[in-house]
């Protein structure tokens, strides 16, 4: 089963291993290896550094690079009503 394969029901439990390559990442972000790579370089994602060419992404950055963290929008408020200033 690849990645592809996973089920969309819930994303965040898809994610079953604990450590990601980043061309894993990257199609799962439907991104670039690159722009995976960048991510890394630039401190905007958490990688462990295997070798000089090799690096694999904990499962917890991937969750938060996604946004599968994210609570929920919180939707109970009537759109049609005024908003009072």
């Amino acid at each position: 089963m690849t990645l592809a394969d996973a089920p969309a029901t819930d994303p965040a439990g898809s994610l079953s291993r604990a450590f990601y390559s980043p061309a894993e990442v990257a199609e799962l972000a439907s991104v670039s290896s690159s722009t995976i790579l960048n991510y890394i370089h630039a401190g905007r994602l958490a990688a462990v550094r295997l070798s000089e060419r090799t690096y694999r992404i904990p499962r917890k950055a991937v969750i938060r690079l996604l946004g599968l963290d994210a609570p929920a929008p919180d939707i109970t408020e009537d759109p049609s009503r005024p908003v009072e200033l």
